[in-house]
C-alpha cells in the first residue's frame, strides 16, 4: 500500500470531522484495535484449551464451553469494531465522492498529487546523492502548507463540513454509531455480564451428571473485560458530545447571523425607514403640473398655445 494513499486518507478524515471526531478516531485505533489485537489475543489464546471440567466424558467439555461462552470475547470485539467503524467509512466514501463531483474536485483533476509521479521515477539512492530527503514526503508537506496558507482561518472542521453540504450525512453516521454502541454494550452484558466467573456449573448432554468447569486466569480476563466496557462507554460518550457540539455550534451560528443583520438605530421605530422611502419614491414620479391633461380641456389648452 502506498504511503500517499494513507496520507490522503488521513487528510480527508481530518478535513471532514470535528475535533471530537478526531479524538474518537484516536480512541478507536489505539484503545480498540491495538488493545484487542495485542492484549486480547494474548489473554484469551487459551480460553478453550484451559477450560477444564471434572469429567472424562467425551464431548462434555466442548458442550460446556459452548454454554459458557457462546461467542468468543475476542471475536465479539472484532465484530464490534467492524460494525462501529462502518458508518464512518461509508460517510468518508460519500464525502470523497461528493467532493470529487463538485466544481472544486473537477478543477483539481489529476494534478492534485504531484509527489507520486516524482517519487515513482526517483529512488532513495538518487535522493541521497542530491542530499535531499524523500521527495514524495517533502513535496506533500509543501502542498499542504500552501493550502493551509490560502485558507487562513482556524476551525474545528464543523464549518468545513457545513460548507461542503455534508452535515446531514455526518449527523446520520453519528447517530448510527451511537445506536450500534448501545446495542453492542447491551449484547456484551447479556453474554458475559460484568465479570468472568472462575467456575461454571454445566448439566448439558452428553455430560452424565452436573459437572464443574474451571476457567483459566479469571481475574485477568475480568479486568480486561471491564476495560473494554470502559472503552465502549468512552466512545459512546464522545459520540454524544459530538452531537451536542454540533447542536451548540448551530445555535451559535444562528445567533451570530441574527446579530450581524442590520437593525434600525435606537430610538427610531422600524417603520421610519418606510416613511423615509415614501418621499423618495414620490420624487421620481412626474409632477402633476408637468402632465398634459387629456380630454376636451387638454385640447383647448393645446389650441390656445
Amino acid at each position: 500500500m502506498s504511503w500517499s494513499f494513507l496520507t490522503r486518507l488521513l487528510e480527508e478524515i481530518n478535513n471532514h470531522s470535528t475535533f471530537v471526531g478526531k479524538v474518537w478516531l484516536t480512541v478507536l485505533i489505539i484503545f480498540r484495535i491495538v488493545l484487542t489485537a495485542v492484549g486480547g489475543e494474548s489473554i484469551y489464546y487459551d480460553e478453550q484449551s484451559k477450560f477444564v471440567c471434572n469429567t472424562q466424558q467425551p464431548g462434555c467439555e466442548n458442550v460446556c464451553y459452548d454454554a459458557f461462552a457462546p461467542l468468543s470475547h475476542v471475536r465479539f470485539w472484532i465484530f464490534q469494531i467492524i460494525m462501529v467503524a462502518t458508518p464512518s467509512v461509508m460517510y468518508l466514501g460519500f464525502a470523497m465522492h461528493r467532493l470529487a463531483r463538485g466544481p472544486e474536485g473537477r478543477q483539481r483533476g489529476p494534478g492534485r498529487m504531484p509527489m507520486v509521479r516524482r517519487g515513482a521515477g526517483r529512488d532513495y539512492e538518487e535522493a541521497e546523492e542530491d542530499n535531499e530527503e524523500d521527495p514524495m514526503i517533502f513535496e506533500e508537506i509543501e502542498v499542504e502548507k500552501e493550502k493551509g496558507g490560502e485558507r487562513g482561518e482556524k476551525h474545528d472542521g464543523r464549518r468545513q463540513i457545513r460548507q461542503d453540504g455534508l452535515m446531514k450525512a455526518y449527523v446520520l453516521q453519528l447517530l448510527c454509531r451511537s445506536v450500534l454502541e448501545v446495542a453492542f454494550l447491551f449484547g456484551q452484558y447479556m453474554l458475559y455480564h460484568l465479570e468472568v466467573s472462575p467456575s461454571y456449573v454445566c448439566n448439558r448432554s452428553p455430560c452424565p451428571h452436573t459437572v464443574d468447569c474451571f476457567v483459566s486466569r479469571p481475574t485477568e480476563k475480568t479486568i480486561f473485560l471491564l476495560i473494554m466496557y470502559a472503552v465502549s462507554g468512552l466512545c459512546l460518550l464522545l459520540n454524544l458530545l459530538e452531537l451536542c457540539h454540533l447542536g451548540v455550534g448551530r445555535i451559535r451560528d444562528l445567533l451570530r447571523q441574527g446579530s450581524d443583520s442590520p437593525r434600525p438605530p435606537p430610538g427610531r421605530p422600524p417603520w421610519a425607514a418606510l416613511c423615509q422611502e415614501g418621499p423618495q419614491r414620490a420624487s421620481h414620479l412626474p409632477l402633476a403640473e408637468e402632465r398634459t391633461p387629456q380630454g376636451p380641456a387638454g385640447q383647448r389648452e393645446a389650441g390656445l398655445q
